[in-house]
């Protein structure tokens, strides 16, 4: 830091130099290890001067004030403000407000463009996290430090040199002050974005909100903007080329006040990897509590940390099988009652067991592969759900960066189970009246789901469970999605039921059909999804299931029903 007497006297001589190159001072701020308390005797100060210029001004000079050697670097005020709001210079002079600086003249101008800096890095992580995690970015909650950190780690990643400068921001003397100082820019730019309705308060920590997550979902990025970036880069490169030494020596400064502090132990290891991990600030709500993005775990150590009572019980774990993913049921025995847990362990979708299913859909169909995305759905999903009041498993525990999900074990029967059985028999009018009752029920849940503007996306019967009490319980969600194509899940739906009956009659696969068209409609489905289900583009996938006379017994009891309704 620099004490009150030498600040105004680095003022009064940046001013004075400045005036005989007759330029107009308009804003002056010290930046670097000086501004951030952890300078030694060797390092230079650096200073960024805003000038008043009708013309276009970007130089570097290093000059000497008495005994004060003065990194200076000067640009003109319409150049500042335009790296500032839409990094005309990659971020150059915007950066410098992102850390810690020390205002020489007009505080309040610079105060205002470094809240200005930083709603707009808010902004692009929001954006980032949106479009990384379309689903699950609904429900994280998500600390103000975060941003702070996420800024950070990006800007090293990007330019592997300047993370000695935050690391050296970070370190334990100067610490508390320079996240305090940072933090104040971030927390009123958070204000801000709060009042523009981009973002919701929850105790105290942040939510996207649903109608931003909306927005950007809708403006996807495109190749366009690949494009102009490519030709901003040129004009960038071509205006940093002629202060070159104002970004180098000052990172070069940096890199040695690091090297002078750490250990040699500390020294072997990466230095990105010391940074704070920012995802440890994002957090997601499970039936256990809120979750650490960044935890890891295994089912040993889930019992350990969030079961210690139970831990000491007898369990066992048994695997339930999955081609797809790993699955296991976990079994936990207190005398005579018995708790299972379903956990799944996301695995991407690679080679031989992902290409027959993408080469059966070609064209109709396209699924979600990455195990990361696909646990997302089925968390995000499965909690939306559930708040609407359709019966899903409960999701006990999640770990993003682990790729596992706890969830309920949902005691019953599969549907693909009961509807075989049922469909054994047709002359059994008992049975038969029973399948009917249930096959509308499912019809009538579909509808709820896609009321709620989700889809199931594998709709097949045997992700779905009757439970005891008679309830219809959706699981394996990892397809849905908000949107989506709803009319997939009812050809899905249908085609199997089909499926299932290809050594049996027409008719009770025609009551089946024809009740649960009536159970969908009924629950306000949509009568043009149903349509679309009976177009070539899902018989293409589905017709091999079964024979065509239950293809077209299946169509028919369809289209009966849409005309009973008065629809052509």
């Amino acid at each position: 830091m620099i004490i009150g007497l030498e600040k105004s006297h680095i003022r009064a001589s940046i001013e004075s130099y400045l005036r005989k190159e007759i330029l107009n001072p308009f804003a002056i701020l010290l930046y670097g290890p000086h501004a951030g308390g952890y300078a030694d005797e060797e390092v230079a100060i650096n200073a960024l001067s805003i000038v008043e210029s009708s013309k276009p001004i970007l130089k570097y000079y290093v000059k000497r004030f008495n005994s004060i050697r003065v990194r200076l670097l000067i640009a003109d005020k319409q150049t500042f403000e335009g790296d500032v709001e839409k990094e005309q210079l990659g971020g150059m002079l915007a950066e410098i407000l992102v850390t810690p600086y020390e205002p020489l003249l007009n505080g309040s101008y610079l105060w205002e463009k470094e809240v200005e800096v930083k709603k707009r890095i808010i902004n692009n992580i929001l954006r980032n996290l949106i479009l990384s995690f379309p689903e699950m970015s609904r429900v994280f909650i998500i600390k103000p430090e975060y941003f702070m950190f996420e800024a950070i780690k990006e800007r090293a990643l990007l330019f592997p040199l300047i993370v000695y400068k935050f690391l050296n921001i970070c370190g334990r003397e100067a610490r508390e002050r320079n996240y305090s100082l940072m933090m104040r820019g971030f927390t009123e730019a958070l204000k801000r974005l709060l009042h523009e309705g981009k973002i919701n308060v929850f105790d105290g920590f942040f939510r996207i909100s649903e109608e931003y997550i909306n927005s950007v979902l809708k403006e996807r990025i495109d190749w366009h903007l690949k494009k102009l970036f490519k030709s901003a880069r040129i004009r960038i490169i071509r205006h940093l080329i002629k202060v070159l030494p104002a970004i180098i020596n000052p990172l070069l400064d940096e890199y040695r006040i690091y090297r002078k502090h750490i250990t040699r132990y500390e020294g072997e290891r990466r230095a990105v990897l010391k940074l704070e991990n920012p995802r440890k600030y994002i957090f997601i709500p499970t039936s256990l509590g809120m979750i650490p993005f960044t935890e890891k775990t295994s089912i040993d150590e889930f019992l350990k940390k969030y079961m210690s009572q139970k831990y000491i019980l007898k369990h066992e774990v048994k695997r339930l099988g999955g081609v797809l993913n790993s699955v296991y049921l976990l079994k936990i025995f207190d005398g005579e009652r018995e708790e299972k847990i379903v956990v799944k362990i996301f695995k991407d979708w690679y080679g031989w067991k992902w290409f027959p299913l993408a080469l059966w859909t070609l064209g109709t169909k396209d699924f979600t592969i990455l195990g990361r995305s696909r646990l997302e759905k089925e968390y995000a999903i499965n909690t939306f759900l559930m708040e609407n009041g359709i019966n899903v498993p409960r999701i006990i525990y999640v770990a993003p960066e682990e790729k596992i999900l706890f969830q309920e074990f949902i005691e019953g029967n599969s549907l693909s189970r009961i509807i075989r059985a049922l469909l054994k028999d047709e002359e059994d009018s008992e049975r038969r009246s029973k399948l009917i009752k249930i096959v509308k029920q499912v019809g009538e849940e579909i509808a709820k789901v896609h009321g709620l503007g989700v889809s199931i996306g594998d709709c097949k019967p045997e992700n779905m469970i009757l439970s005891p009490d008679g309830r219809i319980f959706f699981v394996d969600l990892e397809q849905a999605e908000r949107g989506g194509d709803q009319s997939w899940d009812i050809a899905e739906f249908l085609y199997y039921l089909g499926h299932y009956a290809s050594f049996s009659g027409s008719q009770c696969v025609k009551e089946a059909v024809g009740e649960f068209i009536r159970g969908y409609l009924e629950a306000n489905g949509r009568i043009e999804t149903i349509r679309r289900a009976l177009s070539p583009r899902y018989l293409k996938v589905f017709g091999i299931l079964l024979p065509p006379h239950l293809i077209l017994t299946i169509s028919n009891a369809c289209k009966r029903i849409i005309e009973s309704r008065g629809v052509t």
